[in-house]
């Protein structure tokens, strides 16, 4: 652990990946023996896809993902001294969330109302206007319902029909 540098004043409204609101969520219904984190591990507050097999989950694919990769002790800290980690180590159980109200952060300025789409290298999040995708991100059918600057904690918004 390093040493300490900074000193925040004021908190953070939201973590990323963090539940945003007392709302109804819903979960991606898994197999029998749930979903497992691909070799490479699963990265919190990420999009996510189910591979072939239908069991192994990865940050990474094509078409609309499978859930959002919310945080709910999902995380592990694995390292000697290390003091926190956003990534599910490989072979873990997982839980994807596809519907509800999370934490996440965007890569652009968000505005209440855009659309939220999904990197397919990393399952990041971008976020812009409704039909626009940026380059090498899908749709993933989830709004933003409190915008944010660039890099700072938005609310995202899953379907929940």
């Amino acid at each position: 652990m390093s040493f300490q540098t900074s000193v925040n004043y004021t908190w953070p409204q939201g973590y990323p990946g963090a539940i945003a609101s007392a709302n109804p969520r819903r979960s991606v219904i898994s197999p029998e023996a749930g979903f497992r984190a691909g070799p490479s591990g699963l990265t919190i507050a990420a999009f996510a896809w189910v591979n072939q097999d239908g069991i192994t989950v990865s940050n990474t694919g094509s078409g609309k993902p499978a859930g959002f990769v919310h945080r709910d002790q999902q995380g592990l800290t694995t390292q000697y001294l290390q003091s926190s980690t956003m990534l599910i180590p490989g072979g873990f159980g997982v839980t994807l969330s596809e519907g509800g109200d999370y934490w996440a952060v965007s890569g652009q300025a968000a505005t209440r109302g855009n659309s939220v789409y999904a990197s397919t290298t990393d399952g990041s999040i971008q976020t812009g206007p409704t039909g626009s995708a940026p380059q090498g991100t899908v749709d993933t059918g989830w709004t933003v319902s409190q915008g944010g600057d660039a890099g700072r904690p938005i609310i995202i918004t899953g379907p929940l029909s």
